[in-house]
């Protein structure tokens, strides 16, 4: 397992640009957050679709590059949204549902508060396999 003190998006990427923050990352599991502002909403106010799953493949491809052997990066990425959101906080938390060696499907479920917004299942493949 890689060192996990003080892990965070790296500075300079996409995830820091739309303020994408790591709260806890374990083996197993991820959970990270995004304060919504206006710059994150499409035309109709509404937080941007493309935000939720940015910010579970995310989530899921460093929850599994610190957490497993190898270098691990998304190949597909399914994304229901189930509720939107205009402002508050979305919480995105994370966990596999099958590892393999080169390749491994997780969940993230995404919510505002109580409200479950969003669930995706991303696939991820292992670039040292």
């Amino acid at each position: 397992m890689k060192n996990m003190n003080d892990i965070q998006f790296g500075e300079g990427t996409f995830d820091e640009l739309y303020g994408h923050k790591i709260i806890e990352l374990k083996e197993n599991f991820i959970r990270t957050e995004i304060e919504i502002t206006s710059n994150l909403h499409q035309p109709m106010g509404l937080v941007h679709g493309g935000l939720y799953s940015s910010m579970a493949e995310a989530a899921i491809s460093y929850a599994a590059y610190f957490t497993q052997d190898g270098t691990w990066v998304g190949v597909n990425n399914n994304t229901d949204f189930l509720k939107s959101s205009k402002e508050g906080l979305l919480v995105c938390t994370a966990s596999p549902l099958k590892l393999g060696k080169r390749s491994q499907l997780w969940e993230a479920k995404i919510y505002n508060g109580d409200n479950l917004c969003a669930i995706s299942k991303v696939r991820l493949s292992n670039l040292n396999a």
